[in-house]
Order: C-alpha cells, then sequence, then structure tokens
C-alpha cells in the first residue's frame, strides 16, 4: 500500500490516534441521535465517519496515514490486513458498510435504506470503535 501510494509515512502520534478515536466516537453518538429521530440517511454517513476515524486511529498511531489516492478504502483494507487475526469478526462487515454509504451518498433513483440495516450497521460500527480503543495502546510504531 506505501508502494502505491494508497498509505504515506508520518509522525507517529498517540495524542493524534486518540483525538482520532475520540472523533470517532462522537460520531458513532451524533450517528446514534439521528437514528432515534429517523434521519437514517445522516445516520449512516456518521456511523461510517466513526468507523473510518477509529480504523485510521490505529494507522496514525503507527506512523502511517491514507493518502488522497487510498482513502478509505485503504484504512479499510489496512486495518483488516493488520488485524483480521484478532478482529476478524468485527472487520468483515466494514467493505459492505464502506459501500453502503458511497450508495446513500451518490445515491441513484433507487437508492434506499432500510432502518433496520443502520441500526444494526451502527451497532457493529460501536463495536468497532471499542475495540480499537482497546488496541490503540499497544500499536507501537511502524517499521518498513
Amino acid at each position: 500500500m506505501l508502494d502505491r501510494r494508497e498509505l504515506e509515512i508520518v509522525t507517529a502520534s498517540m495524542s493524534l490516534a486518540n483525538a482520532l478515536l475520540a472523533q470517532a466516537e462522537e460520531a458513532i453518538d451524533t450517528a446514534s441521535d439521528a437514528a432515534s429521530s429517523g434521519r437514517w440517511y445522516s445516520a449512516y454517513a456518521n456511523l461510517w465517519d466513526g468507523v473510518r476515524k477509529a480504523l485510521s486511529s490505529l494507522l496514525r498511531a503507527q506512523g502511517l496515514r491514507p493518502t488522497r489516492t487510498g482513502g478509505h478504502v485503504a484504512a479499510e483494507q489496512a486495518a483488516i490486513a493488520q488485524f483480521a487475526g484478532s478482529m476478524g469478526a468485527l472487520l468483515r462487515p466494514v467493505p459492505r458498510m464502506r459501500s453502503t454509504r458511497n450508495d446513500t451518498e451518490y445515491p441513484d433513483p433507487d437508492t434506499q435504506i432500510e432502518p433496520d440495516v443502520v441500526l444494526a450497521d451502527l451497532d457493529k460500527a460501536r463495536d468497532i470503535v471499542q475495540a480499537c480503543g482497546k488496541v490503540l495502546p499497544h500499536l507501537t510504531v511502524f517499521q518498513r
């Protein structure tokens, strides 16, 4: 991913990683509030932001970040590549969640999101963010 310029090496920063995780938690709270008031598209956009920022926090703690080329896909793929062994079941829905978010962000006339999908994915997103918070303190700086 580095060679393809989807990720880049930056200064590792646990304080920035923790700030990203806090933003992820805030996004999940916002998603929950939106879902509670029936704003399903807003809820989904926010739950995805929470997942993406939580995954990005893991990268930043290691001195990595997605590039514009890599974007959301890079954060997803890097996290799955690194943490599938310990977080595989939690991370399994992430590609579908990103795809669903893209579908709602760039809809066609038939695009709809079901409330049950939002609520189920909100629970999954919350679990992912919490798991990232548990992993974060144990990460070390990436060495090429």
